[in-house]
């Protein structure tokens, strides 16, 4: 997920507040443009298109989360709050923890872990469909703002897992 991570970094260090990047990425075209990212890779995940190779769909659905997410949440969050901040600092270090710990390493995973993985995969209890509808309903409810970084965390573990499987 090199895409959501470097636009987790600009969001950091390039796009702060009264910048020509900020004015685009509050605009309601990035709004929609999020919207069209999430709910494409929603509707290749469900029907099983394989437009967009996995690894990519990923990426890009955890990218039109978060231009959703800029666009959307900061109307009812004081100027200046610091959840802006520290959330895209929060994405980018989990998906590079992620990434280094359990994707590069797939050939140090001992092959009952891999049986488990498999197992754990195929059962359902991981579906990123609904991991994918939990990311989306909690664009929804940003009162409940803790509910919006659990559920890209558990985006990224699934991400993380069939990377390491190399399967959806």
């Amino acid at each position: 997920m090199f895409v959501f991570i470097l636009f987790n970094l600009c969001l950091i260090f390039v796009f702060k507040e009264g910048d020509f990047f900020h004015n685009i990425l509050s605009s309601t075209y990035a709004f929609y443009a999020g919207v069209f990212l999430l709910f494409l890779n929603l509707l290749d995940s469900c029907l099983k298109y394989k437009l967009i190779a996995y690894q990519f769909r990923y990426d890009l659905f955890a990218v039109g989360a978060l231009l959703v997410w800029f666009s959307y949440w900061p109307d009812f969050f004081r100027q200046g709050s610091p959840l802006f901040d520290f959330y895209p600092l929060y994405f980018s270090l989990i998906t590079a923890l992620f990434s280094l710990l359990f994707i590069s390493k797939r050939e140090h995973v001992d092959e009952d872990a891999l049986l488990w993985l498999q197992w754990l995969s195929d059962s359902g209890r991981f579906n990123p469909i609904v991991i994918m509808l939990v990311v989306i309903i909690s664009l929804a409810l940003p009162q409940q703002f803790m509910l919006f970084p659990i559920a890209i965390s558990l985006l990224v573990m699934r991400f993380a897992l069939a990377c390491c499987l190399n399967n959806e």
